[in-house]
């Protein structure tokens, strides 16, 4: 067995073989990772905002001499790592003075000698709950190979295990490279998506809180004490109230056998005057549900709301990228100032109430990203009373 270990194998023969990590380390923001924790294990939890196709990374090169033939086998770092072609023939290297040798820069790639694997650019942001008030989300590339790709979709919330690695990149206006600037990355080695059921985040709760939720269901007024505690400070509003105590929990959803499926969300407009806390409900909403996302009607365009096409500057290549509804799934999705957004814009967003999905046929992507989340939204009434001429 020793002699089997000790026996060093050619880099063509080692078996290919992948290690998933999934650790139960407590996971850190993106705002904590820093120059320090670079070449180094890290967890970090966030939702995945967009995704690349997915693309052929060389993992072991062959190159052949123009003009000796000599074959030389190069090894590609993972990640966004490449390898550079020697700059002499290895074979002439080992001729004699009288012979001659090769000249500079003789190797070029055999692409169908060529090994690849499978490569997947994300993109991870921070969950909303999780960005301080005022300050604007942070984002990180990950880089995900073989098993790794095709495992998330945008709208995912997951906890990844990978290292935190530089890249070098190109200016864009002059193609020269920077030297002393590298970029961040993350090679991811394992995920987890941070979901159960339905789209629904997974809580996590200590025996002394499953204790006291197990005292308040057994409590016959459990409807009306939910209903207190929904915006105590606003005084009044007791229907609107109820309504948004059921929309917080939700309803069940149906799946029939023929595959049909009803969904179990409620979507709320709230209607009334000026001044009535209409906003204030919405900010508590936002605050009190697992997943809430809050936006203004005025700020808010149809590609925002549900989903964009992009085109990455450096590789040309498009991409999908999920908007506020893809993110809040399995939440609720707060709009303020309905009317203030355009007619076709609240035309975009009948789907994902409707069917919970949002498809896209754009840029030659067609896909359907799922958006299992609630609407609340809220708008002035028509004072039509106030005009007695």
């Amino acid at each position: 067995m020793h002699d089997l270990l000790d026996e060093e194998l050619p880099i063509d023969q080692v078996h290919d073989i992948q290690a998933i990590l999934v650790g139960n380390m407590t996971p850190v923001s993106l705002r904590q990772l820093s120059s320090a924790n670079i070449s180094k294990l890290v967890c970090v939890s966030g939702i995945v905002v967009s995704s690349s196709r997915i693309q052929a990374k060389a993992s072991l090169i062959r190159a052949q001499c123009r003009y000796c033939g000599d074959v030389q086998t190069l090894p590609v770092p993972t990640g966004f790592g490449h390898v550079e072609l020697p700059r002499t023939c290895k074979a002439s290297d080992s001729k004699g003075p009288d012979e001659a040798k090769c000249p500079a820069t003789p190797y070029v790639i055999q692409p169908e000698m060529t090994k690849y694997i499978d490569l997947q650019i994300l993109k991870l942001q921070e969950t909303p709950e999780k960005i301080p008030s005022g300050e604007m989300p942070r984002h990180a590339q990950l880089v995900a190979e073989r098993a790794l790709v095709g495992r998330v979709v945008p709208g995912m919330r997951v906890v990844l295990v990978g290292v935190s690695s530089l890249y070098m990149s190109y200016r864009n206006d002059q193609g020269v490279k920077e030297t002393s600037v590298r970029y961040p990355y993350i090679k991811v080695l394992g995920f987890t998506v941070d979901a159960e059921g339905v789209g629904r985040t997974s809580n996590r709760f200590t025996e002394e809180e499953v204790t006291e939720f197990k005292a308040m269901a057994k409590r016959p007024d459990i409807y009306p004490f939910i209903v207190s505690k929904i915006a105590p400070v606003i005084y009044g509003h007791d229907d609107i109230k109820r309504a948004l105590a059921c929309q917080m929990f939700g309803g069940c959803r149906k799946i029939f056998p023929d595959g049909m499926k009803l969904r179990g969300d409620i979507n709320i407009l709230l209607l009334g005057d000026p001044g009535t806390a209409k906003s204030q409900l919405l900010k508590f909403v936002e605050r009190a549900a697992p997943i809430g996302v809050y936006t203004s009607g005025k700020g808010s365009s149809a590609a925002g709301l549900t989903a964009s096409v992009i085109r990455d500057p450096k590789s040309r290549e498009f991409y999908l990228e999920g908007g506020a509804m893809v993110l809040a799934d399995g939440g609720i999705v707060c709009i303020d100032e309905f009317d203030k957004m355009r007619q076709q814009d609240r035309v975009a967003i009948h789907e994902a109430m409707e069917q919970q999905t949002i498809s896209i046929a754009k840029a030659g992507i067609t896909t359907v990203l799922n958006a299992r989340s609630a609407t609340l939204a809220t708008k002035p009434a028509t004072s039509n009373y106030l005009n007695t001429s």
